[in-house]
Parts: C-alpha cells; structure tokens; sequence
C-alpha cells in the first residue's frame, strides 16, 4: 500500500493527512531536482521524471514560469561545472520558495 493511500485511511480524516502526502510530494520533488543537478555532467537533467518533479515545483511558485525556463536553460550550458552550479542554484531557490530556506527570493 502506498503513502498516499495510507494516509486515507487514517480515521481521524480532516485535511492533515492530504498536506502530509502533498508536503512529501514536494520533498521528493525537490531531491529529485537536486540530485539531476549535482549528476548533469553524466546524465541529461531534462528526462521525464525531472520535468515532472519541475513542473509540480514551479506550479505554485510566484516565479515558477522564470525558473522553469531557467532550468531547461541551463541544463544546456557547457562546461559542466557551470551547468551544475546553474541548476543547483535553481533547485535551491525552488526549494526554498517551497519553505525550505536556503535561498532567498531576491536570489532569482
């Protein structure tokens, strides 16, 4: 049985266990991002799993559209080394735009 699923089944109810499932989505997301960043050099950081994780990132983000655009940017810059910096930056700011706090938002 699944996290999500589990969750549902909890009888106490309200609309806690939904935000715990939306809150790991978000986790997951953000370590998917994270670790395509830090493995660019090696594998193409805009495969299917990376632009989902992106999309449910920048969905809500007040600048989501900006950072989505900046990440399939950077994902083709050379040499590697920045290619990795630009897209940690950006999954940095991601994450904190998501309550994580690493970044500030005047970083964009």
């Amino acid at each position: 049985m699944d996290r999500k699923q589990q969750l549902r089944n909890v009888a106490f109810g309200g609309a806690w266990s939904e935000q715990i499932a939306g809150r790991e989505a978000i986790a997951a997301a953000i370590e998917t991002l994270k670790r395509a960043a830090a493995g660019a050099a090696r594998r193409d950081p805009r495969t299917a799993e990376v632009i989902t994780a992106l999309d449910l990132l920048c969905k809500n983000h007040s600048k989501g559209d900006i950072l989505r655009d900046a990440w399939r940017r950077g994902a083709t810059w050379e040499p590697a080394p920045r290619r990795i910096r630009e897209l940690a930056r950006i999954a940095d700011l991601l994450a904190a735009g998501h309550g994580d706090g690493k970044a500030r938002s005047g970083d964009v």
